[in-house]
């Protein structure tokens, strides 16, 4: 049937079948006739008449699958770049592989070829005449090179080969002397080399603290001193500054607390982050020779009001140093804030986001988020402002525990309540017998309350910087608060306390440890100070304290136990003008009974890193331990004496007389007050 709808006869078909093949015949031949380039007669048509026509394969027609289509690339241009491998050499990668390039680059007399990474690399000398060789001859090569400025900072730095100069340190005051290691002088060593404008960032628990105290103190002629910090560890750094120089005086020390607090001629003044902006024009009137930024890595957006107010702070100091364990959080441009605080003139916003972010300019401006030439920021970064030592280059200059007091806010701890201003004096009457320790019961249970939003307040800091860690508690409202600053910041996390089942204690403690994203362990110190492990955490907090150091020793020991490869942190929150002024010394004069008997706690007070204020006006830690004659050792008679190893030798035989001389009533009086007072109370229901 054709189109007109009539029917076609069999001898119709056929004629209508053999005209349309040679229509395809003739266009067959036509095609191949046009590529040729001699005009040729073209070829005859096969007759109608023949029932078979073979197509002809030797058309030139295109075939974009052919082998020498597929495999044929386009022109690519020939791409370089040159950045630096170590403070002296640098290395040159090319796109691909070119002998010419090649023989150039063996002319070169430093030249040298790394079999690894295939690449070339050369003096920072030579790096100038290269440069020209690769220019002036017409390879076609586009080179990204080195940035100037970044080039002068190693030619500068070249001959010291990455080493810190050994210092003259004897100006710097002898308490603090005697307390650093080997490399946390080598950190005040590197400060001092850089003129008092360093980044010290080495991992936590290596005390940066008294590293920046033993700088600051090198350059004290230019002090006034400003300390800005985290509101939660203001009281840590007066305290340090008691301990490590006790040459200055107490009063050159000045907490600024608020907005209408007036500088004076304090030497030392310790400010907030928070606080320093809404009073930077009062602090900015009075000049600061010498700064410290605590924490620095919460000023890694210089858009925000705290950078720019420390910003207009640190512009008129001669020295400036900043303490971060993680100086990047996420990305290297977050460096680049901080780095232009202790380097004012380091290199340009773009220019530092291209070399060593990725930096990509897009329709809403440039790219940063990403990251380049890491290894030549490192270096970069190293022989300029930053030194970073983490725990397991300085392992073995730790000791196996580090033990540290945290002192916690006073403005957030509720002391001054009529309830505890009673339950404090009763305790001073020294009651003696069951009515003593129900009165230091009471007064511990309301102190849980009072301590509770200073806690909050020092955990949610400590969980911003992503690590594992051990929470104790004792009282359920405590463990319940750290619990709720977990959930409101999505950290996961285990909780262990009385009324956890075996099985549910197996399940925790195998999801912590080997779980990344677990990151604290919540715990009552009376239900899991014992037979766990929990040994994938180096970090270890005791919210609160308890009046039985063996609890404490077996609580820190789910930590420092066998599988353990890495030195372990110890924190202790005490909060002033509550129950932990009369349980510390308590805690202590316990110790000093156990050990005079041969049951050594392996628990020494006396190594914590921190010591109590000398403050008219606060209350002493150490102030109850003449709750005992037998025990009446005095903090200032410590003080004032003139040899340190002498005296010390005295101290300790005095002591160990002392305990000695203690009736076999007294020490069973002591290791049995537990028992006989607080067995009856079902600790893990405590609120």
């Amino acid at each position: 049937m054709d189109k007109t709808g009539k029917v076609c006869s069999p001898a119709e078909i056929e004629q209508k079948r053999l005209l349309a093949l040679q229509r395809r015949q003739q266009a067959q031949l036509k095609a191949q006739s046009t590529s040729k380039t001699d005009s040729t007669p073209q070829q005859t048509v096969h007759k109608a008449t023949d029932n078979v026509i073979r197509l002809d394969k030797s058309n030139n027609r295109f075939n974009p699958i052919e082998p020498k289509n597929f495999f044929s690339r386009p022109f690519t241009r020939l791409t370089g770049k040159c950045y630096m491998i170590s403070n002296n050499r640098f290395a040159v990668e090319t796109s691909m592989f070119v002998p010419t390039i090649i023989d150039t680059f063996k002319t070169v007399p430093s030249n040298l070829y790394d079999v690894k990474t295939k690449t070339w690399n050369f003096h920072i000398n030579d790096y100038n005449s290269l440069m020209q060789k690769l220019t002036c001859h017409n390879f076609g090569i586009s080179l990204t090179k080195i940035p100037g400025n970044v080039l002068q900072i190693f030619k500068k730095n070249s001959k010291l080969d990455n080493q810190v100069l050994e210092q003259d340190l004897s100006n710097i005051d002898k308490r603090l002397m005697d307390n650093v290691m080997p490399f946390q002088r080598d950190g005040i060593c590197y400060g001092v080399s850089k003129g008092g404008r360093c980044m010290i960032a080495d991992d936590m628990g290596l005390g940066k603290t008294i590293q920046a105290l033993g700088i600051a103190h090198y350059f004290k002629e230019s002090w006034p001193l400003l300390i800005v910090v985290p509101s939660s560890v203001r009281f840590q750094w007066s305290e340090a500054i008691y301990e490590f120089l006790p040459s200055v005086p107490t009063h050159y020390v000045h907490h600024f607390v608020n907005t209408r607090d007036c500088i004076g001629d304090e030497r030392i003044t310790i400010i907030s982050y928070d606080l320093l902006v809404r009073a930077v024009d009062t602090l900015e009137r009075h000049i600061y020779g010498f700064v410290i930024l605590d924490e620095s890595h919460v000023l890694k957006s210089n858009k925000t009001a705290r950078f720019q107010a420390v910003q207009r702070i640190c512009v008129q100091a001669r020295h400036v140093v900043l303490l971060t364990g993680t100086p990047a959080l996420s990305r290297p441009i977050e460096l680049y804030s901080q780095i232009s605080l202790i380097i004012p003139r380091f290199m340009r916003y773009e220019d530092y986001g291209v070399r060593y972010c990725a930096g990509q300019r897009t329709a809403f401006g440039w790219d940063f988020a990403g990251s380049s030439n890491m290894q030549e920021l490192q270096l970069l970064l190293k022989s300029t402002c930053v030194i970073r030592r983490l725990k397991a280059d300085v392992l073995n200059q730790l000791p196996s525990k580090i033990r540290q007091v945290v002192i916690l806010d006073p403005d957030l701890i509720k002391a001054g309540t009529k309830q505890m201003e009673e339950m404090s004096q009763q305790l001073q009457k020294k009651l003696t017998g069951l009515e003593g320790h129900n009165a230091m019961l009471d007064y511990y249970n309301e102190s849980s309350f009072a301590r509770m939003k200073a806690v909050r307040n020092y955990v949610a800091n400590l969980f911003e910087n992503k690590r594992k860690c051990l929470l104790y508690a004792h009282h359920q409202n405590v463990l319940n608060a750290i619990c709720d600053v977990a959930e409101a910041m999505n950290i996961r996390y285990i909780r262990i306390d009385g009324k956890t089942s075996s099985e549910q204690r197996k399940m925790q403690v195998d999801t912590f440890q080997q779980r990344d994203d677990y990151l604290a362990a919540v715990l009552s110190i009376t239900a899991a100070n014992a037979g766990i492990t929990l040994t994938a955490a180096h970090l270890v907090v005791f919210t609160e304290l308890f009046w039985n150091p063996g609890i404490l020793c077996q609580a820190e020991d789910r930590v420092h136990r066998i599988g353990q490869n890495e030195s372990v942190i110890i924190q202790y929150l005490v909060a002033k003008n509550t129950v932990d002024d009369y349980m510390w010394p308590l805690i202590k004069k316990k110790l000093n009974v156990l050990n005079a008997v041969g049951l050594d706690q392996n628990f020494s007070i006396n190594d914590v890193n921190v010591t109590t204020q000398k403050n008219k006006e606060q209350r002493d830690l150490s102030f109850f331990f003449d709750i005992s004659s037998s025990f009446a050792e005095s903090q200032q008679d410590k003080e004032q004496k003139d040899s340190q190893t002498l005296e010390s030798d005295k101290e300790q035989k005095h002591c160990s007389n002392v305990a000695a001389s203690t009736s076999v009533e007294n020490v069973k009086e002591l290791l049995e007050a537990d028992e006989e007072y607080f067995n009856f109370c079902d600790w893990d229901d405590v609120m």
